[in-house]
């Protein structure tokens, strides 16, 4: 069984934990309490209440072993950061980031990080509407 980490649970990351957590062993960091209560019943994978800026939070979190790695909080900064560490620290392969501002998509890409933008998302889909 797959082994996924995400950072954030916001509306994005709450869809994304309920959604894997039926097939892979998923942890959830976050240090909105508020946040991790909201991901409810019915959620089966562990909640870590804390900063994911915290090494110690990242290993509890189990990133050394994971399968993939989401940051997805509302801040592009942490999440370049987190994503950083991860990659580089621990080596794990697969490091998906959630990018607001689209200047940064380039320091994202170089650092071999896989970036997602919810406007390239929705242009993409739009313009596929036209096809």
């Amino acid at each position: 069984m797959k082994h996924i980490v995400i950072i954030g649970s916001g509306k994005t990351g709450r869809e994304l934990a309920l959604e894997l957590s039926g097939d892979a062993n998923v942890v959830v960091v976050d240090k909105s309490l508020k946040n991790l209560d909201i991901l409810g019943d019915d959620f089966n994978g562990k909640k870590i209440w804390a900063d994911a800026l915290d090494i110690n939070t990242l290993e509890k979190a189990g990133v050394k072993d994971a399968d993939a790695v989401y940051v997805i909080t509302g801040n592009d900064n942490l999440n370049l950061v987190v994503g950083k560490v991860t990659k580089r620290k621990y080596g794990t392969k697969k490091v998906i980031l959630q990018v607001n501002d689209t200047m940064k998509k380039k320091i994202f890409k170089e650092e071999g990080l896989t970036i997602v933008n919810r406007t390239y998302l929705i242009v993409e889909v739009l313009r596929k509407c036209i096809a």
